[in-house]
């Protein structure tokens, strides 16, 4: 998993930098020369899709999530081993039902194959790309609640052994 965490932030990262210099380059062509890049803004959008998608997986490895800590604080106080759970099932739910979206709309498009307005791309390849970035977050997610749960597993036993070393002192 370690590869695939830097395979996906190393694509994130040369999407946006790709980003930064088609839309530098073409600002400095548009009004300096008067002779803008074709297809730049179209380029753009589906950088920024990948770029996205590529960043799901370390968010999801990281559970690294945004959330609103409106309600936290009373749930971490009364409800912690409940919320870690409610907060990965949902987290989980999401990410597969963006997977599925993904996943539908690339079988729709292999049955029916469109392509980008300006640059004619098969879009089947850019949301095809998105659905298997999209896929690898939810085996982040799982990586992520497996080692929470291995880590609750030891520290329950850590204390087991505590309470009972320290029975048997008294």
């Amino acid at each position: 998993m370690l590869f695939l965490r830097k395979f996906t932030i190393t694509l994130g990262a040369l999407c946006l930098v790709a980003m930064v210099l088609i839309t530098c380059a073409d600002v400095i062509l548009r009004y300096f020369f008067n002779n803008p890049i074709f297809g730049s803004g179209e380029m753009i959008q589906l950088l920024l899709g990948v770029a996205i998608f590529s960043g799901m997986f370390a968010v999801a490895c990281d559970r690294g999530h945004v959330n609103v800590s409106l309600f936290e604080p009373f749930l971490l106080k009364y409800f912690k081993r409940g919320y870690q759970s409610i907060f990965d099932t949902l987290s989980l739910v999401g990410v597969t039902s963006v997977t599925g979206i993904l996943l539908w709309k690339t079988w729709d498009l292999w049955q029916y194959p469109e392509e980008s307005i300006v640059l004619q791309l098969p879009m089947i390849m850019i949301v095809g790309a998105m659905a298997v970035l999209s896929f690898l977050s939810i085996l982040g997610a799982l990586q992520a609640m497996q080692i929470e749960k291995s880590k609750t597993s030891l520290d329950s036993a850590s204390e087991k052994n505590t309470s009972n070393t320290t029975e048997q002192e008294h």
